[in-house]
């Protein structure tokens, strides 16, 4: 079951990226939002079939991946090549992979030319007869070229229960994951501006979080599920004051990968950084993490309009989703469909039974 775990588990990080269906020439081109979720949706179908030439086909020629395991941060022209690799052992492992469900939360730029898209899909995978759920996040950043939406940056990720985090020996079992290239382009000046000071304070983070509903934080917890700006920023800014002297911080952990949309009005950052709390004899130091954010210019300022954090798992760490935890992402699925689809606020949070026993949504 091992083996085949790591190998679901590996190729399952290309699940955001296949095309929209060919139509003919003189049929209109679909809306951005109906283009992107359709591209989900086959993208499902082909993971199912192993279908690896068509996913591959799906990246930019200077795409950033970050899968589940710390060796998963592929760039540029080692993509298409992963994705290869990684579909190769479905025929032979014998497991079969069924997204149940899912529901892809997308923004759009006003130019309709990037965007940036989440997704928190239940999938089953069935081996020698048995059926194990799991529940993947995934956001992704995505542009329209000459030949159809692609995908430039996705990140695809495990939660990890807290407990787990601050386990004896976590720092051993949670290993750094591979870094990302030093990107930075010099017309991406004012998104690696942001990211410094963002990271330096959270409170310019969170005043700098877009308050679109199509705004989706990912945490690294099962816990961990924001969506919507608006409400986010209500439910974080009274925190500020306990955040700021519990000395809370964000360090990067070594280099920062920045990319501005051709149309100049979109972009992403990725990076791994490392969480401290507490100073002197108290201070803890968490085991570095990956982040990837999207960011949107409006009305003249850079804003975050995703975010998506994930510590690195190696197979052997990997569990199927308790029940505790289905139960959970029932509930925030439920809110993201009030958020988008009926123009709702997210509710307050409510507590949760036990540690991790839900998603946090407010």
């Amino acid at each position: 079951m091992q083996r085949a775990r790591r190998w679901r588990w590996t190729f399952l990080v290309f699940v955001a990226c296949a095309a929209a269906p060919r139509k003919s020439d003189d049929a209109p081109p679909p809306a951005p939002e109906e283009a992107v979720t359709a591209l989900f949706a086959r993208a499902y179908t082909a993971l199912s079939e192993g279908a690896s030439d068509e996913l591959a086909a799906l990246f930019t020629d200077d795409a950033l991946v970050f899968g589940p395991g710390p060796s998963e941060t592929w760039h540029s022209g080692e993509v298409n090549q992963r994705v290869r690799q990684s579909m190769l052992p479905i025929g032979l492992t014998g497991v079969a992979v069924r997204v149940d469900e899912s529901r892809v939360l997308v923004g759009v730029e006003a130019d309709g030319r990037a965007a940036w898209a989440s997704d928190l899909p239940r999938v089953t995978t069935t081996s020698q007869g048995r059926d194990e759920v799991w529940l993947p996040r995934i956001t992704a950043h995505l542009l329209l070229v000459e030949n159809g939406w692609r995908v430039d940056a996705l990140h695809v990720s495990l939660a990890v229960p807290d407990e787990t985090l601050s386990a004896p020996g976590a720092a051993r079992r949670l290993l750094p994951p591979v870094d990302v290239p030093n990107q930075r382009p010099t017309d991406a000046d004012q998104l690696v501006g942001l990211v410094r000071r963002a990271l330096d304070d959270y409170a310019v983070k969170v005043e700098r979080t877009s308050e679109r509903p199509e705004f989706l934080q990912v945490g690294t917890s099962p816990t961990e599920i924001f969506p919507d700006g608006k409400s986010f920023k209500a439910l974080i800014k009274p925190q500020l004051g306990a955040i700021k002297k519990a000395n809370y911080s964000w360090k990067l952990d070594g280099n920062l990968a920045v990319k501005l949309s051709p149309g100049g009005r979109s972009g992403w950052a990725a990076a791994v950084v490392v969480q401290r709390a507490g100073k002197g004899s108290r201070e803890q130091v968490f085991p570095p993490f990956r982040f990837l954010w999207t960011l949107s210019e409006e009305g003249g300022v850079w804003n975050i309009t995703s975010e998506h954090q994930s510590l690195a798992v190696n197979p052997e760490l990997r569990e199927p989703a308790t029940a505790a935890e289905r139960e959970g992402w029932k509930a925030v699925k439920a809110v993201l469909k009030k958020v988008v689809s009926e123009g709702k606020p997210a509710p307050k949070p409510a507590p949760a039974a036990a540690p991790d026993a839900g998603v946090s949504v407010w």
